[in-house]
């Protein structure tokens, strides 16, 4: 055996096995989890300025700030608002969601298809495009149902008042249900119907069969979904401020906003134990959810499934197909009704009319407003450029973590799921503090938005791409291995080909999210960077609401172009597309 063979250097030269040793460590596969590693460091742990700033740091060190959440009255009735908030939209969003699941999956009621597709409109509408359109709708003072119903019975006051905590819980309720009706259709559809099938053969009626069998069996589809909503709401900034305000009612996302955008200097320390309080608030949520489903036992599928049969309502069909139609009307109908007539008129107040229609609001936002119009390019870069990487990231980070066995692979999954119970507006807290002390100047420029999209977005498409890649039989990867292609080959031409329709619904999620996103944006837009949010926003102030209404069905017309042609891509339904 030679030397060289031996390990020993000849002549200063690198020997085969160090060159080998020089080849393991400078693999693609280990400097690409290298490259995710810093990558996700970044984006998840480097905002962790939140948990430093709630106590002070970097000036001095105290609890003092997290004991004012809890004692004073100033910060306790925001945490009470948002504790009755989470748990009445949860309620809200199974009442609204629950029924109308049912009697899609299980009853003979009409329009099966409709009311299948039309919740992903709600979806995807934005919380807070919904909250102006009910402030136009039943505004004690100017909006249009209440001048009606004023003028046609003579009242001396509006009968409606949207502004306050029962609107909040109502519109961010008509927002969030889809989780709830999209979660136990499908639990449903999946369900063995012989189960029911046998309690009716036994004699109970279909009342009973409901209640005794089918509702516990998708209890932990509702709870998870009903979660959801108890978490989300909480974190919805839009419907609150917009909402709230108006009547001095806080929550803690408005609180937050207050702290850093009403006061001089901000005060970063309260903001930040607030936001701890809503990390706190939904990780308390799980525990129950967690411990509530597994003190009992749900198998909704056997060996032997059975095709559901439809139950025969009768003349109660229609009662259903009448409750889900005003679930829809309230969610979709009235909202973007509205938003048309508003955006089409030249004074919103005076109603839809020949002598008050004009497309002057489209031209005002494309073209004379510079802050629109660039608003509008803003939104649409980000969201194109933030979907694009984010997916890109969550399939290298799958493809690492189930195709090899590199160490520290785990490590990229865990952090890649740690934004996932982190609000929009307590991730900006974070990156506000972590970004204004770094030597890199990210703050106050378009890249600040780009890094909260990316964190927030992450872990849908790396949970996507981890779903996905898991359906691919890996013995197609390793003949493509060696067959002679490389790391990189083998992803793009043959991984990426057949992970491609989940991938497209990562990608048209975090889009349609991205272009509409406010709770982040709110905080850490500057002039020149603002966001079809924040324009909405201030539009609002302004009290343009044609200009408001015309900006929002441009908004939607976009998304759902992506969401028509994405699903074209995918081969997917709408439904399953606004659901992902």
């Amino acid at each position: 055996m030679s030397m060289e063979e031996s390990g020993d250097a000849v002549g200063g030269r690198p020997t085969a096995r160090q060159l080998a040793g020089l080849r393991d460590i400078f693999s693609f596969e280990k400097i690409a989890l290298g490259l995710a590693v810093i990558l996700l460091v970044i984006l998840v742990a480097y905002p962790a300025w939140l948990l430093l700033g709630s106590f002070g740091l970097p000036r001095t060190f105290t609890f003092d700030f997290l004991a004012k959440t809890i004692t004073e009255s100033q910060y306790l009735q925001p945490l009470i608002n948002t504790l009755i908030l989470g748990a009445c939209v949860a309620v809200g969003a199974v009442l609204f969601g629950a029924p109308m699941a049912w009697a899609v999956a299980r009853t003979d009621m009409p329009g099966q298809k409709f009311f299948r597709s039309a919740p992903a409109i709600a979806f995807l509408t934005a919380p807070y495009l919904s909250s102006l359109a009910y402030m136009m709708i039943f505004g004690p003072n100017a909006g249009l149902l209440n001048k009606a119903l004023v003028s046609a019975f003579g009242l001396s006051s509006p009968p409606f008042n949207i502004f306050g905590l029962p609107g909040v819980i109502f519109v961010i309720s008509c927002n969030l249900f889809p989780y709830v009706f999209y979660m136990t259709t499908s639990s449903l559809d999946s369900m063995d119907a012989s189960l029911e099938e046998s309690a009716r053969i036994l004699g109970a009626n279909k009342l009973r069969t409901m209640l005794r069998i089918t509702l516990p069996m998708v209890m932990p589809a509702i709870s998870s979904a009903a979660l959801l909503a108890f978490v989300a709401s909480m974190a919805l900034f839009g419907p609150q401020a917009f909402l709230g305000l108006p009547e001095r009612v806080y929550f803690l996302p408005t609180k937050i906003f207050i702290l850093l955008n009403t006061t001089y200097p901000p005060r970063f320390a309260e903001a930040s134990a607030l936001g701890l309080g809503i990390i706190a608030l939904t990780v308390v949520a799980l525990y129950i959810q967690r411990a509530f489903i597994e003190k009992k036992s749900y198998v909704v599928l056997s060996g032997k499934g059975t095709r559901p049969s439809r139950v025969k309502l009768g003349a109660w069909k229609w009662l259903l197909f009448v409750y889900s139609s005003a679930v829809i009307v309230a969610a979709v109908v009235l909202p973007y009704a509205v938003f048309v007539v508003a955006a089409f008129s030249k004074q919103w107040l005076d109603g839809p009319s020949l002598g008050n229609f004009t497309f002057d609001n489209f031209l005002f936002v494309l073209v004379q407003d510079q802050r629109t119009s660039r608003a509008i390019l803003n939104s649409f870069a980000l969201a194109t450029g933030v979907a694009t990487v984010t997916v890109l990231l969550g399939l290298l980070v799958a493809f690492i973590d189930l195709r090899t066995k590199v160490r520290g692979r785990r490590l990229l999954d865990y952090l890649s799921i740690l934004p996932l119970g982190v609000p929009g507006i307590v991730l900006a807290v974070g990156l506000i503090q972590a970004w204004l002390r770094s030597p890199v100047p990210i703050y106050g420029t378009i890249w600040i938005l780009f890094i909260a999209y990316m964190t927030r977005y992450i872990p849908i498409s790396v949970r996507s791409a981890n779903t996905s890649i898991r359906q691919v039989d890996a013995s197609l990867e390793e003949a493509a291995r060696v067959a002679g292609a490389s790391w990189g080959q083998t992803i793009r031409r043959v991984t990426m080909p057949l992970v491609k329709p989940g991938l497209l619904v990562a990608w048209t999620f975090v889009f349609v999210h991205s272009l509409q996103e406010l709770n982040t944006s709110i905080l850490l837009y500057s002039q020149g960077t603002e966001v079809i949010s924040v324009m909405v926003f201030k539009l609002n102030e302004m009290g343009y609401f044609e200009a408001i209404a015309a900006l929002s069905l441009i908004t939607v017309t976009l998304a759902m172009t992506i969401l028509l042609i994405m699903r074209k891509l995918a081969g997917k339904s709408i439904e399953e597309l606004g659901g992902a």
